[in-house]
């Protein structure tokens, strides 16, 4: 009586069957992933474009509150003629 073996074993067929599904199934979101990079970088643009664009505001808005605290000079009054 043969010893049982209960291995399983693939053949070459089934192996190259098996990599081919994953080279196409793998390789099918390629191009989502390029536009997807790419939008990603779009966003990070602008959002250094809008960083800089809050900078230049505060600043503005530091400069308006400080011009607001001083205190108001009178104005000389207009020589009479």
């Amino acid at each position: 009586m043969q010893p049982t073996d209960n291995r399983a074993s693939l053949g070459c067929g089934t192996l190259i069957l098996i990599a081919l599904i994953v080279l196409i199934f793998g390789n099918a979101n390629r191009g989502d992933d390029k536009k997807l990079t790419q939008q990603i970088r779009d966003l990070q643009s602008e959002i250094k474009e809008l960083k800089a664009e809050i900078k230049t505001q505060s600043a503005t808005l530091t400069e308006i509150q400080l011009s607001l605290e001083k205190p108001a000079t009178p104005e000389a009054p207009l020589p009479e003629n």
